[in-house]
Formats: structure tokens, sequence, C-alpha cells
């Protein structure tokens, strides 16, 4: 009779935590584009001007774009650091997404 080593079941629990996190974060996302007010999240930013966040222009759209894009590696940059804020990043990617979006609706006309 030969022996057969017992292989212990493999840990799936890292690709569990992974597919876990990822709803949570598609989840905050998809909740914070419901609540998404662009003027709000737009007037933090001190280079776009009130007449730009109002306008429906595509380059107004760019520009917020740019800026978001700007800020979101500002906020990559102090990952690690106790400044780096979660919530703050979050809010960048929502605001990026509900951008593009918008530029989208606007080069095609929607």
């Amino acid at each position: 009779m030969t022996h057969r080593p017992v292989h212990a079941p493999q840990d799936d629990r890292p690709a569990r935590f992974a597919k876990a996190a990822d709803a949570a974060l598609e989840g905050a996302l998809a909740a914070g584009l419901n609540a998404y007010d662009r003027t709000r999240a737009l007037a933090r930013f001190h280079r776009l001007s009130p007449d730009s966040i109002a306008s429906e222009s595509p380059h107004a759209a760019r520009a917020a774009l740019k800026e978001i894009e700007r800020a979101m590696r500002g906020e990559r940059a102090r990952r690690g650091h106790w400044s780096y804020d979660l919530n703050r990043h979050i809010s960048l990617l929502v605001a990026h997404r509900a951008e593009t979006a918008r530029l989208h609706r606007l080069l095609n006309g929607g």
C-alpha cells in the first residue's frame, strides 16, 4: 500500500477578502455617484472658477478632470502617511467617474 500525501485545503481567505474589499469599494463609489453634487464637489478646487464649474463646454469638463487627477496624484502620494484620508480618496474617485461620464455626454451630444 502506498501512502499519498494529504494536501491541506487551499486557503482562499486572501481571495475572499480581496473580493469583499472590491465589492465594498464599488458599493461606496456607487453610493457616492448617486449623491454626487457637482458644484459642491468641484468648489474645493481653487483653480476652477464658478464660471468654469457651471460651464457646459468640453474644455471646462477637461479642466475639471485635470484638477481632480492632480488631487488624486497628491492623495496617492500620501498613502501610508498619517495625513492620508481614504474618504477623500473615495470622493475624488467618485468625482472623477462622474466628470468622465459628463465629458463623454458633452462630447457625444447626449
